[in-house]
Order: structure tokens, then C-alpha cells, then sequence
């Protein structure tokens, strides 16, 4: 659904107002710029639902712990050097390297 909503000044601040249709629960949104197409973004601030979701989230974590395989070894031996084979020689004037 797409409509119009009036904006207007509070104080030092731009507000909206928003239609009976998009009203949000609770007395705060999460904003955010999407920087590809300048869209403003408004998302309810429904906290009860993110302890929610932590909550499972933890008790998933609980239920299925990680096996060894989750993350694979790794090596750690040294990389070599990009630079091992560079001339850190100055050319002389007129030298073409």
C-alpha cells in the first residue's frame, strides 16, 4: 500500500505524520538511510519481540551445540612475502627498468 503522509517541523526536528493505516506500535521506531536510494526507512521498535528472539536464539544455540566441524581448521604457517623478489634500488637518471 503506498499513500501520502505530511511532514512537518518540531522544534529543530522534521516529523511525519503517519496515517491511521501505518500506525506502529510503542513510542519509538528504528530509522534508517538505505544509501543506494536515499529511501528513509521506519521499522517498529518492538522490543519485547527482540528478548523474544534473542531468547530462542540462545536456546537454539543451547539445543544444537557446535561440533568440530563448525569451523574448519585453519593454517597458520607464515605467508611469503609479495615483496621478496623487489628491487629496492633507485634507478639512476635515464635508467629504464
Amino acid at each position: 500500500m503506498q499513500t501520502t503522509a505530511k511532514l512537518f517541523t518540531s522544534g529543530n526536528s522534521q516529523a511525519v505524520r503517519l496515517p491511521k493505516a501505518f500506525r506502529m506500535p510503542g513510542d519509538a521506531v528504528w530509522i534508517q538511510r538505505d544509501e543506494a536510494t536515499g529511501d528513509i526507512i521506519l521499522r517498529a521498535k518492538n522490543d519485547d519481540q527482540r528478548k523474544r528472539n534473542l531468547a530462542e536464539l540462545l536456546q537454539l544455540i543451547r539445543d544444537n551445540p557446535f561440533t568440530e566441524d563448525f569451523i574448519p581448521p585453519r593454517d597458520d604457517a607464515p605467508r611469503p612475502s609479495p615483496f621478496e623478489d623487489w628491487d629496492e634500488r633507485v634507478p639512476a637518471q635515464g635508467d629504464k627498468r
